[in-house]
């Protein structure tokens, strides 16, 4: 029987290297970097987002390669200091779907001589001779791809455009599928570890900060009432002050623009310390729809001490880390451990990098759950 060979149809091998990065997210920039060279381009953009002005556009995923490299730095970049302003989001958000249009277009004449990002991102990226569509999304979410500038000088050619148009359909079901895929491994991920615990509160909020689900322990806060409440669905406090707090805190970790959103944590009625952080793989280059943060509920009161000791032996930490990690574990803010240990602040956040470094994470959350999750650990004390 006679094997198969692969295709050496140019067309045809953009094709095969989608829909394996679709399985594969990290072969996107293999993927790019063979259409950039069959093209013609320095590279490409691709996102998704819902939203149609600068008030209100989120963006759930954002990749942006050059010369056939993924420059998270980049995404992490435009993401923080341009998004917000960029004059051709809401622009690009009202185009026709499926039409190719120059960057150029997209900004009038007075913004290419003032827009920083037009001045300053665009050129960084190797943008500013390229091409943006907006293809139809599905849920809400709708696709952007810009191919970036051509390496031949004289525009565009007819076959290039042609070619761009015949894989518009297949980049934007690549690039709903990556995500669909990628949102499940991590959210499915994310809910089972830690909705499965029953002696910490687990509440998952969306993207609008609705309540999407809760373990056993954080329904038994919520329908008491006294520390925690649940408001048509929305996450509250019996206290106007501390409801702002958390309304603060929830801002911060799910800002409305793409910029980057952070994790943090408060008390609640002197007693609970809650632990709110996103959800996402790499975040904020992608973004879950469904579970966007996480809040983490902790009682010192029902819980067993924990030993920092122990916690040093299972987790490979020197004493000094581990009696960080137990303390952010019981709800202490890092405020708190510096002035409860006499540390400065910048010295305990150093250690906290370490603590990340050994364990191969990067948020706090991550750690509180480590923590919370050893054998042992998390039974009531009035249980025993």
């Amino acid at each position: 029987m006679r094997s198969m060979k692969p295709s050496s149809d140019p067309f045809d091998r953009i094709l095969a290297a989608l829909h394996g990065a679709a399985l594969d997210e990290a072969r996107w920039p293999d993927a790019d970097r063979l259409i950039g060279e069959i093209i013609g381009t320095s590279g490409g953009s691709l996102g998704l987002y819902t939203g149609t002005s600068a008030a209100d556009v989120t963006a759930f995923l954002l990749r942006i390669c050059i010369d056939g490299h993924r420059r998270k730095d980049w995404e992490r970049r435009y993401t923080e200091e341009y998004f917000a302003s960029d004059e051709r989001v809401p622009r690009i958000t009202r185009l026709d779907y499926g039409r190719i249009t120059p960057t150029g277009d997209l900004y009038t004449d007075a913004e290419k001589r003032t827009s920083r990002t037009y001045n300053e991102a665009v050129i960084g990226v190797k943008a500013r001779h390229g091409l943006n569509m907006r293809l139809e999304g599905a849920d809400g979410m709708e696709v952007i791809w810009a191919v970036h500038d051509p390496v031949e000088r004289g525009g565009w050619r007819s076959d290039q455009i042609q070619l761009i148009r015949r894989l518009r359909p297949h980049v934007r079901q690549f690039a709903l599928v990556s995500h669909a895929l990628a949102e499940a491994r991590v959210t499915d991920a994310a809910a089972m570890e830690l909705l499965a615990n029953r002696h910490i509160g687990v509440i998952y909020l969306d993207r609008r900060c609705r309540i999407e689900a809760a373990n056993d322990r954080a329904l038994e806060i919520l329908r008491q009432g006294d520390d925690l409440m649940d408001r048509d669905g929305f996450l509250c406090t019996p206290t106007p002050e501390e409801n702002a707090e958390l309304s603060r805190l929830l801002a911060r970790t799910l800002p409305l623009f793409g910029e980057l959103g952070s994790a943090g944590s408060m008390t609640v009625n002197r007693r609970l310390a809650l632990h709110i952080t996103p959800v996402g793989d790499d975040y904020p280059h992608f973004r879950t729809r469904r579970l966007a943060a996480v809040v983490i509920i902790v009682d010192p009161a029902r819980q067993q001490r924990i030993d920092p000791a122990g916690v040093a032996a299972v987790l490979e930490l020197t004493l000094t880390e581990s009696q960080l990690a137990v303390a952010l574990a019981a709800g202490q803010t890092v405020d708190d451990i510096a002035a409860e240990t006499g540390r400065a602040e910048k010295t305990v956040r150093w250690h906290l990098k370490q603590i990340y470094r050994k364990l191969g994470i990067s948020r706090q959350v991550d750690l509180v759950r480590r923590v919370l999750s050893l054998d042992g650990f998390g039974a009531p004390s009035h249980d025993r």
